[in-house]
């Protein structure tokens, strides 16, 4: 794979995700309205699902092995440096223990391994988990809804999703079969269900995002984005906190970060200039807020 493809897999996640910002905290449970005292019963008020945290900007620096996070889509300092993972390594970041922050991680091609850590500090991995083969794309996201992010890869060769519903190896719960060799796959909440789903990045004709509202073969309604252009990496997530993930860019030779709060094609409504040359995006809700 080019090195421009295997640069933009991980940050998906959500990606949510990875996608995209899937994986964060999990919504709560829609409840009734409480009737009010001595007005006898009243119609239940329609349920709203908990939101999810503001999705924010970071990167991932290969020559010194290092994120660099920010708590604000804006240009600035990074809040946390955290140095992790090895050469070759593919930078990924979820929520894997479910309590609300986006933390980091990385994929070991060489091995097919997920390397996952629950704080954002240097240390040892608190998960292992070997899934996938040889030439899979890795990506993450909250699959069952449970408040948890969990791992999955996206084969090339057969254009298919698979993924799992814990961070622990065994057989795919989920197979999609959806996209082709040369396009970046994708993980979000795009229609704010708590679930994440499949997405496609593809180019070069033009750059448009594929959004699937299933994770169901025999249900295939997307949503489709045009933005971007040739050499962008992909990035989604919740920009505004609305509790849905939307599409967005990282663009490698301005190291700039353009992000849009709708599904349509548009101008970005975030512009944020962060990192350097050689950087590869990542973006999650480090602070839990």
């Amino acid at each position: 794979m080019t090195n421009r493809v295997r640069a933009a897999l991980p940050f998906v996640l959500l990606v949510h995700f990875a996608c995209g910002e899937d994986g964060f905290q999990n919504p709560n449970q829609p409840t009734a309205a409480t009737p009010r005292p001595g007005r006898g019963a009243r119609a239940s008020a329609p349920a709203v699902p908990a939101r999810r945290g503001t999705v924010t900007i970071g990167v991932y620096r290969p020559s010194d092995l290092t994120f660099y996070l920010r708590n604000t889509n804006d240009a600035g300092d990074p809040e946390l440096t955290v140095a992790f993972g090895g050469k070759d390594d593919l930078p990924l970041v979820g929520d894997w223990d479910g309590n609300g922050t986006t933390t980091i991680g990385f994929f070991r091609p060489a091995d097919s391994t997920f390397h996952l850590r629950d704080e954002n500090t240097p240390g040892e991995p608190t998960v292992v988990v070997a899934f996938g083969l040889a030439g899979d794309l890795p990506l993450v996201g909250d699959w069952d809804g449970n408040g948890t992010t969990t791992i999955g890869v996206f084969r090339p060769s057969i254009g298919s999703f698979f993924l799992r519903n814990s961070n622990l190896a065994g057989e795919p719960e989920v197979t999609l079969k959806f996209g082709e060799a040369g396009d970046t796959p994708l993980a979000g909440d795009w229609d704010g269900n708590g679930t994440a789903t499949a997405g496609l990045f593809r180019t070069p004709e033009k750059a448009l995002f594929r959004l699937r509202a299933s994770n169901v073969e025999a249900e295939p309604a997307e949503t489709r984005v045009e933005f971007g252009e040739e050499g962008d990496v992909p990035v989604t997530g919740d920009w505004d906190n609305d509790g849905i993930a939307t599409v967005g860019v990282y663009r490698p030779s301005s190291s700039t970060f353009l992000l849009r709060n709708m599904h349509a094609a548009g101008e970005p409504d975030v512009t944020a200039a962060f990192g350097r040359a050689g950087d590869l995006p990542v973006v999650g809700n480090w602070d839990g807020k």
